[in-house]
């Protein structure tokens, strides 16, 4: 779709993100909510499990980080420390309380059922950030080139002549 003017090129980004929030909108609407009981175990378990799995890669990342300082342990010790607080946290939080979910049987299960629900949304997630950065590109590509609203100053090309006096 081609806009002459450039004036609608903003309702063309906008209008399907407004449609399919509109389209969610509705299917709540019809469905509804359905079971909302478990939500608070539900946010946990990702909640505590993402903090744990994240802690993890940026120690990982300050393994490397750490050779270009003058302290190269300092942020590995951070992130160690960070990591084992989200470990600590989520051994607590499923030993003690009642935030086992999908008939887990024990805490390894659940903590394993979160990493699944993770990798599956992070999938989900770098492939609508492919989709996105590969629609951005054909449509910046297959627009042709605008004006600049500004007048733009173009050098013009000097020719020197540089003259050897040589004598003969």
């Amino acid at each position: 779709m081609k806009v002459d003017n450039g004036k609608g090129t903003w309702a063309l980004v906008l209008a399907p993100t407004l449609i399919f929030l509109a389209l969610i909108l509705v299917i709540n609407s019809i469905l509804g909510l359905g079971e909302v009981s478990n939500a608070f175990k539900r946010f946990a378990n990702a909640f505590l499990t993402a903090y744990t799995l994240t802690a993890g890669a940026l120690f990982g990342a300050m393994f490397f980080y750490a050779d270009s300082r003058n302290r190269p342990l300092a942020p590995l010790f951070g992130m160690l420390a960070a990591t084992l607080v989200g470990a600590g946290i989520i051994f607590l939080f499923l030993s003690q309380s009642n935030l086992l979910m999908e008939q887990s049987s024990s805490m390894q299960a659940q903590f394993f059922s979160n990493i699944v629900h993770l990798a599956v949304v992070f999938l989900a997630l770098v492939t609508a950030a492919g989709l996105l950065a590969g629609i951005t590109m054909a449509h910046i590509t297959g627009n042709p080139p605008r004006r600049l609203p500004w007048p733009v100053e173009v050098e013009a090309e000097v020719e020197v002549v540089v003259e050897i006096d040589s004598e003969e």
